[in-house]
């Protein structure tokens, strides 16, 4: 690859590196499993809401998808036994998507994957240095969140 040298890189060059090889490592972890960056990161929306579970709909919004791109992304999940439709206990005309007892193992060993790659990934900043980083890049992402950031 033709990257530049770490010491001339710009910090929008060093954010994108250390990201890529955040997305590379991630791609190696959910490899064995047959997952996609896009169906790992449905199963982790859906695993947020516990029992409680999401409308379609809401799968769509927190994904920033489609509705019908939503639909699609959790009947694979469906189709591989990691998530399922159930009547809604406040609206029985409406579905809810929760994990199953297969999505919610595959989910927690994903996520305890995950944790370690990035304790790997950072130890070799002290506890201190990890919270300040997450400090500023906290700051950085609110402004550009916020819209103000010129």
């Amino acid at each position: 690859m033709f990257d530049e040298p770490l010491d001339d890189a710009s910090l929008r060059q060093l954010v994108l590196r250390v990201a890529r090889h955040s997305r590379r490592r991630w791609l190696a972890d959910l490899e064995p499993f047959g997952l996609s960056p896009h169906l790992a990161r449905a199963l982790e929306v859906i695993a947020r809401q516990g029992d409680s579970g999401l409308r379609g709909a809401d799968v769509a919004v927190l994904l920033r998808i489609s509705a019908r791109s939503a639909t699609e992304v959790v009947d694979a999940l469906s189709e591989r036994g990691l998530v399922e439709r159930t009547p809604s206990p406040s609206d029985r005309r409406a579905k809810v998507i929760t994990l199953t007892p297969a999505g919610v193992d595959l989910w927690t060993e994903l996520k305890r994957s995950r944790d370690v790659r990035d304790d790997v990934m950072f130890e070799a900043l002290t506890d201190a240095q990890q919270q300040e980083l997450r400090a500023l890049l906290l700051v950085v992402l609110r402004e550009q969140e916020l819209g103000t950031a010129h």
